[in-house]
């Protein structure tokens, strides 16, 4: 037991050899905002460019529709009998002791036998000197689950990956293609069972659905590119962002009624053309009408093209503070204090406090009555 519990986390592993290996091992990965865009296909395209160099190049896992053999045509595909599988799962130990140069893993949310989504095996490969090309999933991500999940009747099934894997990853490419042609190409080709893509194109195949996702998918991209540039910024030592986009934060409590204000907020942000994030701190349990709440919210603020962020901590202050510093925030919107000087206790007034070099905006208690 002591053993077990003394296990470092696989996602802070991930990162670790990221950082120590980057130039010599790479993550890449390949995103793709609904089913059919062509991730997988993206995938095995760049591992036979890398065979054609002479890359040593092994298929792990895979889903792949229509002909197996001329989907995986001049790989090499661990494990396979004369006739390929149109699916394999991954056999971590048989990829280490087969050591290739670059190894493809299709769908790093996917749990194989072992009961761990393969995203926690990317250390160990990525620890023995080897390059990993995957795919994922938007709706695999944490934050975008639990955005969508109202509006598809829950989160998907599966396991799902914490935002935070996303920043040991080195290269992430989303696979394009707008909802029209995606779901021409879905209708021509076999990717989806006739009866899953009829329930299908009543949930998340939506046009309006896709249209949606196929926004989010564009801003992981970018916040993804931002992280990047704020943790070589850090890295190099430097102190001020160097794009001129501003990144604007607004800190709401765990209550309803704030919808308006964050469309307001949001506004605002698109005004300045600048990052918006929505930031709520809990420092106990939430109820049931909390997290439906807080669903809602995270909705909401996807929608209007911002992050939703669920903090935890033990107290509200500090933990809202310590964000805004570490995502190099340049303004921050907050409610109205409820008294007229600072005395403790008063989560406004204490953020201020502990604040520098960040502009503070300090929401009205009440809207301005005409005249």
């Amino acid at each position: 037991m002591k053993q077990r519990s003394e296990r470092p986390d696989p996602m802070q592993v991930l990162k670790q050899i990221s950082a120590e290996t980057r130039r010599r091992v790479l993550l890449r990965v390949y995103l793709g905002y609904a089913r059919g865009v062509g991730t997988t296909t993206a995938m095995l395209d760049e591992a036979r460019r890398r065979h054609g160099r002479g890359t040593d190049v092994v298929a792990a896992s895979y889903v792949v529709h229509g002909d197996a053999d001329n989907a995986l045509r001049e790989l090499e595909v661990l494990g396979a009998t004369r006739n390929r599988e149109p699916q394999q799962h991954l056999d971590i130990d048989a990829v280490l002791a087969r050591n290739p140069e670059v190894v493809c893993i299709d769908d790093l949310a996917e749990v194989d036998g072992d009961g761990k989504p393969r995203i926690e095996h990317v250390a160990r490969l990525m620890a023995a000197g080897i390059t990993v090309l995957a795919t994922l999933h938007l709706l695999s991500i944490k934050s975008v689950a639990d955005a969508y999940a109202p509006m598809l009747g829950g989160r998907p099934t599966g396991a799902l990956i914490d935002d935070d894997a996303l920043i040991a990853i080195d290269e992430l490419e989303l696979m394009d293609i707008t909802p029209d042609d995606l779901l021409q190409r879905l209708r021509e080709q076999k990717v989806l069972h006739p009866a899953v893509l009829a329930v299908a194109l009543q949930r998340e195949l939506r046009t309006t659905m896709l249209q949606a996702l196929r926004e989010s998918a564009f801003r992981v991209i970018a916040d993804h590119a931002d992280r990047q540039l704020i943790g070589f910024m850090r890295e190099s030592g430097v102190q001020v962002p160097w794009d001129v986009r501003g990144r604007i934060v607004l800190g709401i409590p765990v209550e309803r009624g704030l919808e308006d204000r964050i469309r307001r907020a949001a506004a605002y942000a698109q005004l300045q053309d600048a990052k918006f994030s929505v930031v709520w701190v809990r420092t106990k349990s939430l109820t049931d009408e909390q997290r439906e709440l807080e669903g809602a919210y995270a909705a909401l603020v996807h929608q209007l093209g911002g992050e939703f962020v669920h903090l935890h901590g033990s107290s509200v202050a500090p933990t809202l503070v310590d964000y805004v510093h570490e995502s190099l925030a340049t303004e921050v919107i907050l409610g109205h204090r409820r008294w007229n000087r600072w005395m403790p206790g008063d989560t406004t007034s204490e953020v201020i406090r502990r604040l520098t070099g960040v502009d503070v905006h300090i929401l009205r208690s009440e809207a301005a009555q005409p005249g």
